[in-house]
Order: structure tokens, then C-alpha cells, then sequence
């Protein structure tokens, strides 16, 4: 079977399940069974990538799944959900449905191998793929001039869809804005008022539409980024599920610490509590170490794709944004209805919807160090027009480790008067902004983090090399100061206590005089702390 019964979903679920950090989500079942039998039946579940949705719709789907019922109902008595088996209190919830409907589980990615070069022929190809399913299970059903919603209203069943990644054909290089319209209907004349869906559960990134009553999808109740939902507890990773994984770990993982610079950042609306995405923890724990695990795996997929249908009005936002400031906006939201963007509010709503950026209470940032990494390279490609090759900030980093104040100094002047003029400095967060700028070339042989937890305060920028065998740095800004200002405030702080365990630190101290519209810079190096 391709679709209909095809146990996909259970072997995709079981597979999970097993690894050594998995973290179980298995109540999202009754909470999807529970809106879709005294609610509504048509269910879309928006999320950025990675954050568990193609594993939670192959766990709806092996839950269900007939053919597979008697693995599921053993996997699943001994997840979170077994714990409903059988209470009378819970009647008629999930367990009164397992493995008793017949389940459409699709996941659209699967339907766009290379051969499949236009619209018609990913139509064709899902059509005839379920047609397939459809004679296979239910051979005395005529197909004969029956379009796929007829032939499935004479089959009498009751079923249940699981529409996984509904929205990757509309990154496909062959659609058209006719194309987009003409996948929508289909999915309207298959899911809409038809007595044969018992209930459709439908994953995807992109919400349908920001006002669905003017969809023709509108059947959908939709909880996606923007709004708060019933189903958020199911998506991410929060700190409590993260600890309690650890408890699995050996000495030789990353710390709570580790973890949380890299992929903290992203907020629930529903109640305000801080999420991960589960895919880089789960890596970094099976690595034993974090790094950047977020890859594009479409044409809307990467910061700089993005950015570039703008860069006039989103420059200086994404510079401040890349040196660690939140932006105080208001959002207006972005979905499948408006694929084409070009204006600021349609690129960053976006940009949220596609993971690379939070938004909460009004205030827009980039989440998470993983996500910085991605907004720095973009800093330092051609699309943003900045002029700033890797080489001049080599020779910033150069320098800096050479403790060459003056020609620290003439490079930052440099690009700030050069590459980036239009850039006003107001106030000692423009400078960092230029500073991060400068230093793109560090981000191969350090961590840099803005605002960094040290001693009896926030650095404003660290420098934790890969290697331990180079030189930390703790650099420390001053707007309308002097340099030795800055280097007094890392001593008084006691921002070395960062760096307790590293045989040499260098500390660097910048300084904007106003006045002098000039920069300084002093070293210090302190060695066997």
C-alpha cells in the first residue's frame, strides 16, 4: 500500500521511539482525538521545521492504523497515552478508536521524487497512488468515471487522513500561483463536507491563510506560530523534558548550560514557557557535543533567500538583530496565501513562521546561537550589500590577537565609515552592532555570544574558542568613555570567572568617543588564571 494502510507510519514512530532520547509526546493522540470528535474534525498543525510534526503525524497514524494494531497497541501501552487504556472516565476517547479506522496517511514530500517536473505530474502520481490503494482494499468498488471523492464515498468507510508537509509542493520549482490555487481546491474537494473523513489531521509550516474564512480550506481550525493553541504542549522541548532526558546521559554530553546557548529562544504564547527544537538537542546529545544542526531544505529555507527580497528595508534590522538587540514590531502574520514577499512586515512574519526568528509580546529577536550562526553568514554574503569580505574581518581578528590597538582601531572606523555609513551610531548597542560586523571571520574558530553571563554581570561579547588551546577573549565596549574604562569594568565584574579553566585570556577594550568620532582600543592578556 502507498498511502492507505500502509504501516509507514508505525515503522517511522517505532523507529523514534527506540533512540536513546526520545521524549515522549504520545498524549498529543487523545488531545488530537478529543478536539477532532467534540470540536471539529479538520485539524491543521503549523510549526517551523524540526520541531516534531512529521513525528507527531506518523504517531497519529500508527496509532490508528489497523494493519498495524496489534504492534501499536503494545508500543504504545507502555508510552504516556497507555495510561488512558481502559479508564471508563475517558470514554470515548482514543483507545475506543485504535486500530479500528482505516488510515490515508500522506506525507506530500514523498510525492515529489525528481522525475516529477510540473503540477500534473505530482497530481497524476498522488491520484494514481491512491486509486492504487483504493482497488487493493476495496476491489468490488468501481472506479470507472469516478473522480477520487466519489470513489471513496462508495467505499462506506469512515477515514481518517494524515496529511504530512501539506505545503512542500508550493517550494517546488515548477508551481505556479494557478498551480498553488489548483493544489488548494484538490485538497477542498478531497477533506471539505465529505461524510466519508472521520477526522483529517494536516502538518505543515505555513498556516493556510492569516484570515481563513476566506479560505477554501476554512474547514481547518489552524494552530500554528502565531496564536495560542491546545496542542502546544506537544511541540519543542521544554527545560523540564530536556533535564529529565539528561538524567540518561553519561559524563561525555553537553551540559543544561551547553544546551540551552545554543537552541533556547523560542517562546509559547499559550503560557509563556521556553522551548527547544528537538531535533538539534536530540543530535547534540547523540554527538556529545552542539553545533549547528539547521539546514535549508528549500528555496524559502535559508536567512539570506529570505533577506534578499528586501535588503534595503531589512538591512539595519538584521544588523542590530545579528548583535544581539530584540526589535520592538508589530507583526501582521505571513501564510500560504502570500508566497510572494517583498515588504518588511511580510519578510520577517516569515522568518518567524520559518523558525529563524521569535516573536513574542511584540518584540522580535533571533532565538538562539544556532540561529545567530545563520544571520552572520548572511551578514557576509553579497546579498546584503555590506562590501565586507571574510579577509578585511580577518584582519580585525588578526589584529585584535596581535594586540595591535591602532590598527584595531583604523579597521572598526573603517568599516563603520565605509562598508556599513549607513549605519548611525546612538548609543553603545550601535557599536556592538558594528563590532559583530566586524568580527564575521571569528565565528570558524569561536562562539561568540553577545550579553554573556560572567562573574557579577553580562560581558558584552565573549569569545569561547573550539579549540581550548586558543585564547579566549572577553571584549567590552564603551560609548563616550575611554577603552581603559572598558578594561577596568571586566576586572570589577569579575568577567574572568567566565574563563576560569583557559590558560590565556585576552581582554579587549573599545571605546566611540563622541566628541572625537574616533575609536580606541587597549589589551590586556592574562595568562595561567
Amino acid at each position: 500500500m502507498n498511502f492507505l494502510n500502509s504501516g509507514k507510519g508505525y515503522d517511522l514512530f517505532a523507529r523514534e521511539a527506540r533512540k536513546d532520547f526520545y521524549v515522549d509526546k504520545t498524549m498529543l493522540i487523545d488531545a488530537v482525538y478529543r478536539h477532532a470528535h467534540r470540536n471539529n474534525p479538520y485539524i491543521c498543525i503549523t510549526r517551523p521545521r524540526r520541531f516534531g510534526k512529521s513525528t507527531a503525524a506518523n504517531m497519529v497514524a500508527a496509532f490508528f492504523d489497523p494493519d498495524t494494531a496489534r504492534k501499536s497497541r503494545k508500543l504504545f501501552s507502555g508510552l504516556a497515552v497507555g495510561a488512558l487504556k481502559g479508564k471508563r472516565e475517558h470514554q470515548p476517547l482514543c483507545w475506543v478508536e485504535q486500530g479500528k479506522r482505516a488510515v490515508i496517511r500522506i506525507n506530500m514530500i514523498d510525492i515529489m521524487p525528481p522525475e516529477v517536473e510540473s503540477y500534473k505530474d505530482f497530481y497524476r502520481m498522488l491520484s494514481r497512488r491512491l486509486l492504487e490503494d483504493i482497488s487493493e482494499a476495496y476491489p468490488k468498488v468501481s472506479q470507472e468515471g469516478g473522480n477520487i471523492p466519489e470513489i471513496l464515498e462508495k467505499t462506506g468507510e469512515k477515514f481518517i487522513f494524515v496529511i504530512d508537509e501539506w505545503d512542500a509542493v508550493f517550494e517546488a520549482r515548477f508551481m505556479t500561483p494557478k498551480d498553488n490555487e489548483s493544489y488548494i481546491l484538490f485538497l477542498k474537494a478531497l477533506l471539505k463536507d465529505k461524510s466519508y473523513v472521520y477526522f483529517a489531521y494536516m502538518t505543515g509550516i505555513l498556516p493556510i491563510a492569516k484570515y481563513s474564512s476566506g479560505s477554501p480550506l476554512n474547514m481547518f481550525g489552524e494552530f500554528n506560530t502565531f496564536g495560542d493553541g491546545i496542542f502546544y504542549p506537544w511541540f519543542g522541548l521544554t527545560m523540564e523534558e530536556i533535564q529529565g532526558v539528561m538524567e540518561k546521559c553519561n559524563t561525555n554530553r553537553p551540559t543544561i548550560e551547553e544546551l540551552t546557548a545554543w537552541y533556547d529562544g523560542y517562546i509559547r504564547s499559550l503560557d509563556g514557557i521556553h522551548v527547544f527544537n528537538p531535533t538539534s538537542v536530540s543530535n547534540a546529545l547523540a554527538e556529545g557535543s552542539c553545533r549547528s544542526h539547521w539546514t535549508g531544505t528549500g528555496p524559502m529555507n535559508e536567512v539570506r533567500d529570505i533577506i534578499r527580497h528586501n535588503v534595503e528595508e531589512l538591512r539595519e534590522d538584521v544588523i542590530r538583530m545579528a548583535g544581539g538587540e530584540s526589535l520592538d514590531i508589530e507583526l501582521n502574520g505571513f501564510s500560504v496565501e502570500k508566497m510572494e514577499i517583498s515588504t518588511k512586515d511580510e519578510i520577517l512574519s516569515a522568518m518567524v513562521v520559518y523558525g529563524f526568528l521569535t516573536y513574542h509580546e511584540g518584540t522580535l529577536r533571533i532565538p538562539n546561537h544556532e540561529l545567530m550562526l545563520k544571520f552572520r553568514q548572511a551578514l557576509a554574503s553579497k546579498e546584503l550589500g555590506l562590501n565586507q569580505t571574510i579577509e578585511e574581518s580577518k584582519k580585525l581578528l588578526r589584529a585584535t590577537l596581535d594586540r595591535n590597538h591602532a590598527e584595531v582601531a583604523r579597521l572598526l572606523e573603517e568599516l563603520h565609515n565605509e562598508k556599513i555609513p549607513f549605519f548611525k551610531y546612538s548609543d553603545e548597542n550601535s557599536l556592538a552592532c558594528v563590532v559583530t560586523v566586524g568580527y564575521l571571520a571569528a565565528l570558524g574558530r569561536y562562539r561568540l555570544t553577545r550579553e554573556d553571563k560572567a562573574g557579577k554581570g553580562y560581558a558584552d561579547f565573549t569569545f569561547t574558542p573550539m579549540k581550548r588551546s586558543e585564547t579566549a577573549i572577553i571584549l567590552e565596549l564603551k560609548y563616550g568613555h575611554s577603552a581603559a574604562d572598558a578594561l577596568q569594568c571586566i576586572h570589577e565584574r569579575d568577567y574572568l570567572a567566565r574563563y576560569k579553566d583557559f590558560e590565556r585570556v585576552l581582554l579587549v577594550g573599545i571605546n566611540y568617543s563622541v566628541a572625537t568620532k574616533k575609536h580606541t582600543c587597549l589589551t590586556e592578556l592574562v595568562e595561567n588564571i
